[in-house]
């Protein structure tokens, strides 16, 4: 019988499961501790996109427009005696957006372009001129912050019947 040497029968010098243990211990406090939401971070937030009034409620600003008139018209849930925004993105920290897609109805000529931009931007500028604006893509998804928003839409050569009434729908992705 061959004998067996003292390297073969002791204990390996590898690691322990005792100080294996340990260390998995305090790493996983150490994680804890100091990533509370995770080594990857926390999920984003889920913004909302929400209205005070229907599509149908919504104000225009003008009220009317004269026939044979181009320009732009604003919509809101009302314009006085302040703005009451058309809808409203929260739920997300300042600076941070939500992604929607929007679908339009019965937004035809004299329509030219639907946008939206910034409440608080009371200025008589042109719709892509105002702050915070952003045309509504047709099909496409669009980053909204969060806010406070209104409709504009630019128009052409408006007939006898006026402007045509649209809806707006929001999808959040």
């Amino acid at each position: 019988m061959r004998k067996v040497s003292k390297l073969v029968r002791g204990t390996s010098k590898g690691a322990r499961p005792g100080v294996v243990f340990s260390v998995a211990s305090i790493l996983i406090l150490v994680l804890v501790l100091f990533f509370p939401e995770g080594i990857l971070g926390a999920r984003p937030p889920h913004g909302t996109l929400t209205s005070l009034c229907e599509n149908a409620n919504l104000k225009s600003d003008p009220a009317s427009v004269v026939p044979g008139s181009s320009g732009e018209v604003r919509f809101a849930c009302d314009f006085t005696p302040s703005v009451v925004p058309a809808f409203t993105v929260d739920g997300l920290p300042p600076g941070h957006f939500v992604k929607a897609q929007a679908t339009v109805n019965g937004f035809v000529a004299p329509y030219a372009s639907l946008w939206i931009y910034d409440a608080r931007d009371n200025t008589a500028r042109p719709c892509g001129d105002r702050d915070g604006h952003a045309q509504i893509p047709s099909g496409k998804t669009l980053k909204i912050l969060t806010g406070d928003w209104n409709y504009c839409a630019e128009f052409l050569n408006v007939g006898q019947a006026g402007l045509p009434t649209f809806s707006v729908s929001w999808t959040v992705s």
